[in-house]
């Protein structure tokens, strides 16, 4: 007979149909080795777990390095080493390319990483689990070198909308060095809209890029990132209906986020002397 621990929000048995692809026992497994190549290889650093509320919260995040998105990578390997496998659940919401690619996707689907819809994410977040949402997608995550230290959201409101309606607190988490680990020389939104990738493939840009082995090339495939220092910070949760009530200025709630995140993430890029070399 289950004990009454199996019955408590957020355990994996509740939440199992909408993380049906997670495996604990292969993250228990395979977080040490994981997270001892990414100190080395990344020599990452995150803080401010502590700042993380004992209920389910929907992390909002800027999104670097293309389709390998190390900083989410760090941040996953991270939450499980100070949360354990154990405890709350975290799912991180994808684009499909990185689900369904057939060995990266399998990894990703093991470790949590689901397919970036609303109807999930609002689903987990009930069941008790916490979701990690990148609102500004591949915008964000293939923005040029000289913006790699902005926030670019591209000004998506859905996460704010999702965390209101759920009833959660935002927890903002910023990184830099991702968008380090590759190089993007031009924004390829204009490309995109050109080729009709962004109807076709819910692909926003396509732009200019360098990358190991591939050299240059327009888009991203699957690279090996160039081992820049990876730094995240988790921020101080924030509360959209205590701070702007029942019926939010969702433009007044995009730009406060926004500019928070911004501040932070600029303050954490001021600690990088050389780039890549941290």
């Amino acid at each position: 007979m289950a004990g009454p621990q199996d019955d408590s929000p957020g355990t994996p048995a509740q939440i199992a149909d909408e993380l049906k692809g997670r495996d604990p026992e292969f993250i228990r497994k395979m977080l040490p080795r994981f997270w001892l190549w990414a100190r080395m290889y990344f020599r990452a650093e995150v803080s401010g777990f502590e700042n993380v509320p004992d209920e389910p919260v929907l992390f909002v995040g800027n999104h670097s390095g293309g389709s390998m998105s190390p900083d989410t990578f760090v941040f996953t390997l991270a939450y499980h080493t100070f949360f354990t496998v154990e405890g709350r659940p975290l799912a991180a919401l994808a684009h499909d390319i990185v689900v369904r690619t057939p060995w990266m996707g399998s990894i990703a689907r093991k470790m949590g990483i689901v397919l970036a819809r609303p109807k999930t994410a609002a689903n987990l977040l009930a069941a008790g689990a916490n979701v990690l949402v990148y609102p500004g997608g591949d915008v964000d995550a293939l923005r040029r070198w000289r913006d790699r230290n902005k926030i670019m959201f591209d000004g998506r409101q859905g996460f704010l909308r999702l965390a209101h309606s759920a009833g959660v607190k935002i927890v903002p988490v910023v990184a830099v060095g991702g968008q380090e680990t590759f190089f993007v020389l031009n924004d390829g939104r204009k490309t995109a809209r050109m080729l009709r990738f962004d109807k076709l493939l819910r692909v926003k840009s396509v732009p200019l890029s360098l990358s190991f082995p591939w050299g240059l090339l327009p888009g991203d495939l699957p690279h090996v990132p160039f081992p820049a220092k990876i730094r995240i910070e988790v921020l101080p949760p924030i509360d959209l209906r205590e701070r702007f009530g029942d019926e939010p200025d969702w433009d007044e709630a995009y730009g406060y986020v926004a500019s928070t995140m911004q501040v932070a993430l600029s303050g954490l890029a001021a600690k990088t002397v050389i780039p890549v070399f941290g």
